[in-house]
């Protein structure tokens, strides 16, 4: 292992144990939302660093990343990439994130707040991605992942978060009778730091009268 990866390893590591003493720790009585009804939209964005593989040699990209939420259900994900050798690209698709209502409908929830988050931040992304390389090239993009709750005030500044990701955008011109080009197929792993802000919304009212305080 290099003296650049391990550094990376010691710096994640430090980071994990960091967050499980953070104020995002246990909640022992809750609605299980965590403030999700009282500021159901969330407005995201995140910067980092990752690499992105190419014929299995690992090409440094930098990451950065807008989102918008509703309900930390569904929303829309615009993000970025640059890479000296895999190049640049526009990612715009659909975030899905079907544990959070799954859990809380079905009960489930762990009760603590670290680990109910946790799961809850796992998503599912799909939808066009544009090589900005001068031919108008576009593909498809589908990613997953994840994130660390690090700080979680609950207000207009939702919290500081590690997202871990992945996404693999494919532009290779498969209807074509030719062999694959290898650089036009991309994985990306990233890690990228996210600030969150968190708007009110009407939300609440969307739930039966039999469950609002009076």
């Amino acid at each position: 292992m290099t003296r650049g990866a391990r550094f990376g390893v010691i710096v994640g590591s430090i980071l994990v144990l960091w967050s499980f003493g953070a104020s995002a720790s246990a909640q022992g009585q809750g609605d299980g939302l965590y403030g999700r009804w009282d500021r159901g939209l969330t407005l995201s964005f995140g910067a980092g660093g990752g690499a992105t593989w190419l014929d299995r040699k690992a090409d440094p990209s930098v990451i950065g990343e807008a989102r918008f939420l509703v309900a930390d259900t569904a929303g829309v994900v615009l993000s970025g990439r640059w890479g000296p050798d895999s190049r640049q690209h526009l990612f715009l698709g659909v975030d899905l994130r079907p544990l959070f209502p799954a859990l809380f409908f079905l009960y489930k929830q762990t009760w603590n707040e670290f680990a109910d988050l946790l799961l809850q931040s796992i998503f599912l992304e799909i939808g066009p991605a544009f090589l900005l390389d001068g031919h108008g090239s576009v593909g498809l993009g589908v990613g997953f992942g994840f994130a660390i709750p690090l700080y979680r005030p609950l207000t207009t500044v939702r919290g500081l978060w590690l997202r871990i990701a992945t996404r693999h955008v494919n532009v290779d011109p498969s209807y074509r009778n030719t062999q694959p080009t290898l650089d036009r197929t991309q994985w990306t792993l990233y890690a990228t730091f996210v600030v969150r802000l968190g708007f009110k919304s009407k939300l609440s009212r969307w739930e039966p009268p039999r469950y609002r305080h009076r």
